[in-house]
């Protein structure tokens, strides 16, 4: 009798352990999960932030085609709009002027949204101007798990920034080496 019950106590610790070591695994696969998942956020973040600061840099040659840097301001939209604001504008479809011709702008639904928050993008205006739109921010405060863009873009705006909030989506991601020439270096902004 008292082999069975020194039996029935290993087992009893054998099953305490096994449980023990699957909530750890299962800690784990929930820590890798949710990296999974955070990676994934970014790289939504980063594809619907390019879509903007591509349409903005377009419209930006479109208004602007030697880049003046006395013009810039000038050849950006007004952020508020009868629809709203200029993002409302853009998934609707805006068209301008453009080169003798006439352009239409325009993003897709999904990229007017930030995806860490699944609310409108905070819009980024040019220090001194609060009435024009210069690109977009999210306003998550969660740090990012990427820390260089060198492999997306040219420009090192991006970088080691603490917070997605500092990732600025402006048409300055996208100006190509000639363009970088002609603007001043340190266009600044506010939000």
């Amino acid at each position: 009798m008292k082999a069975i019950a020194n039996q029935n106590g290993f087992t009893y610790i054998l099953a305490l352990t096994v449980v023990m070591i699957m909530g750890i695994m299962l800690g784990m696969a929930g820590q890798s999960w949710k990296k999974i998942k955070q990676r994934e956020l970014e790289e939504e973040l980063i594809f619907r932030g390019d879509q903007v600061a591509e349409v903005v840099y377009q419209k930006m040659l479109c208004g602007n085609p030697g880049l003046d840097p006395l013009k810039v301001n000038q050849s950006l939209w007004p952020v508020n709009s009868p629809n709203g604001t200029i993002l409302d504008d853009l998934v609707i479809g805006k068209e301008e002027p453009c080169n003798k011709s006439t352009k239409k702008f325009r993003l897709r639904p999904s990229a007017a949204l930030d995806p860490t928050t699944n609310k409108q993008w905070q819009i980024i205006k040019p220090v001194g101007d609060t009435t024009r739109f210069l690109g977009v921010a999210s306003v998550s405060t969660e740090e990012p798990l990427r820390k260089t863009f060198k492999d997306i873009y040219d420009s090192k705006l991006l970088d080691d920034k603490k917070q997605y909030s500092d990732w600025s989506f402006t048409w300055e991601l996208k100006q190509n080496v000639n363009a970088k020439q002609l603007l001043p270096q340190n266009l600044n902004i506010t939000r």
